[in-house]
């Protein structure tokens, strides 16, 4: 889990309830933190082109389903 007084914007992350499976994520990149409703603004798709994430939409994740960096499969 990320600790939301740590994440910047632009760091990589993945997504991952507890109903995923194992080896189940999405990878992003943090597009805004908003420490009032306790979660980060997440970019997930943007068709590859993570030089510009910040021009695609964000979902607002709680950072408990939230960690640290891109795992490879």
């Amino acid at each position: 889990m990320i600790d939301i007084k740590t994440i910047s914007i632009g760091d990589k992350v993945h997504y991952k309830p507890d109903y995923f499976k194992d080896d189940e994520y999405e990878i992003g990149k943090v597009k805004e933190v908003v420490e009032s409703l306790g979660g980060v603004r997440v970019v997930y798709h943007c068709a590859g082109n993570w030089d510009n994430f910040m021009d695609y939409t964000s979902a607002l994740t709680p950072v408990e389903d939230l960690y640290y960096g891109w795992p490879h499969k």
